[in-house]
This record gives C-alpha cells, structure tokens and sequence, in this order.
C-alpha cells in the first residue's frame, strides 16, 4: 500500500514547518505540498530540503487564496502519485510515534475507508496542552485524517451549494467567493473510525504568531462577510486565545519522539 502525505504550508509557520515534514516524512512513502497566499522563501527553501516530497506548487503572489480550491488541488496531486492512502496534515502538528508504528496494520484493514485521530493543543509549551473546553482544544481533528485514495473523494465548497452562496450573498451576508476555509473531505468509501492516535498542535507554541493569526483571521471574516457586526468577529477569535477557563494538563512522554 503507497501512503502519500498531503500538506498545505502558508507564510507563518516557517519556524515549525521542518518539524512538521520531518514527522510526516517518518510516516509516508511520499509527500505533496502546496503552498497558499504568500509563501516566504524560508518556506519554500524548508520544503525544497526534505527527500520525501515529490510534487509542490505555489501559489502566486498575485492569486486569491481560495483554501477549499487548494485542498481539491493538493488531493489531486496525491492520487496522481498513484496513492492508495493519503494522510492529510497541516504544517503546525505532529504526529505521536503510535502512528508510524501502526499504520501499516491500519491501511491494510479492508473495510475501514477513514481514520481520524485526537488532536491536543500544546499551549505555550512543550510539556503541557490545554484541557479545558474539549470541545476545542482536546477533540477528533478537524482537518487532519488518513484517507483511502478513490474517485468520489473531494473537498466541497464551505460557504454551501451555489444556489445557497447566492441567496447568503443577495442579502449581504457573504461575499459569493470566500477567500479562506474548508470542510472535512466528502466520498469516503468505508468505515470512518476514529482512533486514539494522538496528533498534537503546535500554533500556541510561538504566542506572538499566534495571536498575530487570529488578527489576520479577524480581518478575513469581515471581508468575507461585511454585513456581520466587527464587535461579533472579534469576540469569536478572541475566543481562541481566551484563558479565562485555563487548565494545562502535562503532556505523556510518549507523543514525542
């Protein structure tokens, strides 16, 4: 069974991005990567640097950033290397050794199409992750799964059917094009199972970047969807970042290699 690896890099994660290839690397036979808005040359230079990735593409400077567009164009390039599983990754995360370990017995299971993992939140450090609202930062990864390649696999548009856009944007709720976001992968074929795999994120890890990210985020959704009250925006990032309800539990030895 070919594993390719399937990851999407932007322009802020540069300082983690090496770790993130390395960890996948140890894991797939092959990596594909494409690089939205603007990739800064510490970027491209990183990716460039590991033997395993055997297809990129960058986008230009002066292109929209469309994300689901760019995930549809990320799993075309994994079945085009004749992948029978592709593990989707984003470039803040790592993978705990488990699943290097196991992966060969996952792949072959026949009737599973899907594995999700647990994905924890490291917080400002390396020995601890957040355990308060689980319900975000120690829950099933949103956009990070291992996938059996087939034709029906593709990543729908976020923003609904075009009927729908056109409805939310004759009203002025939403712009027709959004320039950012994505849904998990629809036309699994098999059982989805979600595993005890543990796959840590790193963003909070380097707290200026991250607080610089839920700006820039902030700044997409009003452009997104102008209608919306500014104040409602920020509190929804603000959220992110949000340590009234703070509980660090200490990592397990074990996550890391």
């Amino acid at each position: 069974m070919k594993i390719v690896g399937a990851m999407q890099v932007g322009g802020n994660y540069s300082w983690m991005l090496s770790s993130s290839l390395n960890n996948l690397a140890s894991i797939v036979d092959e990596i594909v990567v494409v690089g939205s808005g603007i990739v800064p040359r510490e970027t491209i230079k990183i990716v460039n640097q590991n033997s395993k990735i055997v297809d990129t593409h960058f986008q230009k400077q002066d292109e929209t950033r469309i994300e689901w567009n760019d995930m549809n164009l990320l799993l075309k390039m994994a079945q085009k290397r004749n992948a029978d599983w592709i593990l989707f990754m984003d470039s803040d995360e790592t993978f705990e050794p488990r699943l290097k370990n196991q992966i060969q017995q996952l792949v072959n299971t026949l009737d599973v199409g899907m594995y999700k993992f647990k994905k924890f939140w490291l917080w400002k450090s390396k020995e601890y992750y957040r355990a308060d609202r689980p319900e975000k930062y120690s829950t099933i990864a949103y956009n990070t799964y291992l996938v059996r390649s087939t034709p029906s696999l593709r990543f729908p548009n976020p923003a609904g059917s075009f009927l729908k856009r056109i409805v939310k944007h004759l009203i002025g709720k939403e712009k027709l094009k959004p320039y950012f976001g994505r849904e998990p992968i629809i036309g699994v074929d098999g059982k989805v199972i979600e595993t005890d795999i543990v796959v840590l994120h790193h963003a909070a890890l380097n707290w200026t970047q991250f607080v610089k990210n839920q700006m820039w985020y902030a700044t997409l959704l009003t452009k997104r969807q102008p209608r919306r009250p500014e104040l409602d925006i920020v509190e929804q990032q603000f959220k992110i970042l949000d340590e009234s309800t703070l509980e660090l539990k200490p990592v397990k030895k074990e996550w890391f290699d």
